[in-house]
């Protein structure tokens, strides 16, 4: 493995894990998730029930597959403490997790250990991902099974891919995108008798994610009850949101999302989901050169391209109310591609410092933005300054 992939991953580890236990509290969707984690480690049975009314300014996360929430439960039982800490570090591991898979993945896909290397520096600088990485939600869980899934598939590893897509499945829906992107090069590989294995696998372990449910009562009419109430609430919600954003918006990074407030003397503390401009912009633009090149015949690889899509274009038929974090699992796919275009721009003479630039300056965007993703506390005006120079709502004034 290459050591400076080795430095990145410290450089992941020791952002992601900083202030982890910051706040002690609850912060925007762990009332759903952490919480329905803390009342799975107390065998409260109606953590499962999409009729059960939970206590106030919390409620029970029934809306999606279990595993991420079983996995925050496992970490809080083995540490013996429920504790904010604690229901973060199985993500925050993930985090670390999937910046390795991701130079992984470009090693396999490129051939090349520069654009690997540049890959995972790139997706370590998102502040979206590693945002979700530091909080007790679903995502980052999405997102590392995905990757994982995605680079035994290039490997031609196809039970270990299928077993990581029914874990990516089992904790979100989406994860089930990768399906059509499989099947589409198994039958292209002539393939196609694989393709039940991943869908086999993927509905077994789905089913295996839900073994705590039937375990303390519930009976396959409840399960079917409860995914009914599941797709009714996913289709038919009609709720509005000051940070809701639509998906032709999420490569834009016009909408951060307000996670978190405090208000240290005279200082603010917030935590914004947002991801890196500079990554977004300039990745929005690596694909579109990509697509074009691909449908002249330039661009070889279709896997990473179309999986980034397949993360992106279904939300356009979404009748949900939707956030920028939904747009999460195509970012890592987002680096490789735009790695790939850096590295063939650095190839150029004419074109090397503008690709050393972008490097650079997505670096400092990161760097620049690592307050507001962490909750460390700040002068007011730099807060209401970052305001000013987003079209998040501020709430401050």
């Amino acid at each position: 493995m290459s050591k400076y992939i080795i430095l990145i991953l410290i450089f992941t580890a020791i952002t992601r894990l900083y202030h982890l236990s910051y706040p002690n509290s609850y912060v925007f969707d762990e009332v759903y998730h952490a919480f329905t984690a803390k009342e799975y480690l107390q065998g409260n049975k109606d953590a499962w029930n999409p009729y059960a009314t939970p206590p106030k300014d919390v409620a029970y996360e029934w809306l999606h597959p279990p595993i991420a929430k079983e996995i925050m439960t496992v970490s809080m039982f083995i540490f013996r403490s429920d504790q904010a800490f604690y229901w973060r570090l199985p993500g925050a591991i993930l985090g670390v997790l999937s910046v390795l898979l991701v130079y992984l993945l470009g090693k396999e896909i490129f051939k090349n250990s520069s654009i690997a290397v540049l890959a995972g520096f790139l997706f370590s600088v998102d502040g979206l991902n590693f945002v979700q990485s530091r909080t007790g939600m679903n995502d980052i869980y999405l997102v590392t099974f995905s990757l994982a899934s995605v680079l035994f598939f290039a490997k031609k590893k196809f039970l270990w891919s299928a077993i990581f897509l029914g874990l990516a499945f089992s904790s979100k829906w989406p994860g089930i995108f990768l399906l059509p992107v499989f099947s589409f090069f198994l039958i292209k590989q002539k393939l196609i008798p694989k393709i039940p294995l991943f869908i086999f696998l993927s509905i077994t372990i789905y089913l295996l994610s839900y073994a705590p449910y039937f375990l303390i009562g519930y009976r396959l009419s409840d399960f079917a009850n409860l995914h009914q109430q599941i797709w009714w609430y996913q289709t038919n919600l009609k709720a509005t949101h000051s940070y809701s954003s639509p998906w032709w918006s999420w490569p834009l990074n016009l909408y951060p999302v307000w996670y978190f407030v405090d208000y240290p003397g005279r200082q603010i503390a917030t935590i914004f989901a947002s991801g890196n401009s500079i990554l977004f912009w300039s990745g929005l633009l690596a694909v579109l050169i990509s697509t074009y090149q691909f449908i002249k015949g330039k661009f070889k690889f279709a896997l990473i391209l179309f999986t980034y899509f397949i993360f992106w274009l279904p939300w356009a038929i979404s009748p949900r109310i939707m956030f920028l974090y939904h747009y999460s699992p195509a970012v890592p796919f987002l680096s490789l591609i735009l790695s790939y275009q850096l590295y063939q721009m650095w190839q150029k003479k004419s074109l090397r410092f503008l690709s050393f630039f972008l490097i650079i300056i997505i670096l400092s965007n990161f760097i620049l933005l690592y307050p507001f993703l962490t909750g460390i506390p700040l002068n007011k005006d730099l807060v209401n300054l970052f305001f000013r120079t987003n079209l998040a709502p501020n709430p401050f004034i």
